[in-house]
């Protein structure tokens, strides 16, 4: 084995303990947290399947589908510690993250793969969901497959890196996997309707091969529908989720503020993840003040970044695969602002984070513009990266005193060994469904 191989290896298993450490030590007893953490553990206590899955707190509802619960407690079987649930997303999303990270590599060859990895990695959005457990962090899972499935199947590309079938059989599949995960998964659908009018309109493919398409994205969709089905044949109470959508005009005010939260999600949104006050944000610098410089390079960066992909979405000219990734991050855009018209919830980022894979894609064609352009660009890549271990170190230890699981550990494990999960807290929904 090459030295080249080994520090690839050293780096990725590195990238991997730093994020489970950090999903370890994050937010664990805030009421989402918990609760989605208690489908899991109901399940695995109780031995019982776990109809639904995510609480839509609005309006009192709840998504149908095993999968969430399925997700956390699958670790149990394995080993029945506290820390499984969070062990098993790590492996999940850090798998997905790599393949994006690989493909993204092939896509933009100016960019080196390390660099790729290490930022994809270490954003804010993947390290605050991706880490820990609550539903956003496994949509990230999901939405990765689903996304390079469809810069596969669209005319972008004159090569494929992925199989043509596989690509409709993930399309499917992951479509109906989201369902059971996020709301979100209605933006889903009209990208998969210009993979069809595109699949419609090739006169050089035979019938036969579109129908095989078509069948494959069908299975795909059969398969991921394996755990939502027994929910539909339940006889239930339970309040439709439909009742999620609201019309409302109030919208067109947050036109800009949709902008840059959507094109935040390939930035540094460090005051997002810091806290909803300024006290809370100014909390960590007070208690860590050698990580003030790592802080407020990644603030300014952070902004710096959205105005940096709207300079390069109009300044770089080039044609070909760019051009389309434009043309899908404009559409990724208006779908978000759309939909805002039609739901209960305000234009909160982590209600449309299954685009994250979209405008991570369309930045890193940035970034490779960049990198090739201004040779600076090269510095302020990895300086970012070094302030990234130094501020999720010192935000790791700060949750770790303050909001991780290891307050009160002894809870959760007691849960377990007793297989009573009302000892850790009782369902939020229990009382919602006779309403």
């Amino acid at each position: 084995m090459t030295k080249q191989k080994i520090a690839f290896i050293g780096l990725a298993l590195l990238l991997f303990l730093g994020r489970t450490l950090y999903g370890l030590t994050s937010e664990f007893w805030f009421e989402d947290e918990l609760q989605i953490y208690l489908i899991g553990l109901k399940s695995f206590t109780t031995a019982a399947w776990p109809y639904w899955g995510p609480d839509v707190v609005y309006t009192h509802t709840q998504i149908p589908g095993a999968l969430q619960g399925l997700l956390i407690s699958c670790g149990f079987y394995i080993w029945a510690i506290p820390e499984m649930p969070t062990i098993v997303l790590n492996i999940l999303s850090f798998v997905s993250l790599f393949f994006f990270a690989l493909y993204i590599s092939k896509r933009i060859p100016s960019l080196p793969f390390w660099v790729i990895l290490c930022w994809l990695m270490t954003l804010t959005w993947t390290m605050d969901y991706g880490t820990r457990v609550v539903n956003p962090s496994y949509v990230l899972v999901f939405s990765i497959p689903f996304f390079i499935s469809l810069f596969e199947l669209l005319p972008i590309y004159k090569t494929r890196m992925v199989s043509r079938w596989l690509a409709f059989l993930l399309l499917g599949l992951s479509t109906t996997l989201l369902m059971q995960i996020h709301l979100s998964y209605v933006l889903l659908f009209p990208f998969i309707g210009l993979v069809i009018f595109f699949e419609c309109k090739k006169k050089s493919m035979a019938m036969k091969e579109k129908l095989f398409s078509v069948t494959l994205f069908a299975c795909g969709l059969a398969l991921g529908l394996a755990t939502l089905i027994p929910t539909w044949q339940l006889q239930s109470t339970h309040k439709s989720v439909i009742s999620n959508i609201v019309f409302s005009l109030d919208n067109f005010k947050n036109i800009i503020s949709i902008l840059t939260r959507y094109l935040s999600f390939a930035s540094f949104e460090i005051p997002y993840i810091l806290g909803g006050t300024t006290a809370e944000r100014l909390d960590l610098i007070k208690t860590y003040p050698w990580s003030l410089p790592a802080v407020l390079y990644l603030l300014v960066l952070g902004w710096v970044l959205v105005a940096i992909y709207l300079f390069v979405f109009f300044k770089n000219k080039e044609q070909g695969p760019w051009k389309h990734i434009k043309r899908l991050a404009i559409m990724g855009y208006v779908l978000v602002f759309l939909s805002f018209f039609f739901s209960v919830k305000g234009p909160s980022s982590h209600t449309f984070y299954i685009l994250f894979p979209l405008v991570a894609f369309f930045s890193f064609y940035c970034h490779g513009w960049l990198w090739v352009t201004y040779k600076k660009w090269k510095s302020v890549m990895y300086i970012a990266l070094i302030s990234c271990v130094i501020f999720y170190t010192a935000f790791g230890l700060y949750n770790f005193k303050h909001k991780s699981m290891y307050m009160n550990r002894s809870k959760v494990s007691q849960a377990l060994i007793a297989k009573n999960y009302k000892l850790l807290s009782t369902e939020r929904s229990a009382g919602w469904r006779n309403e």
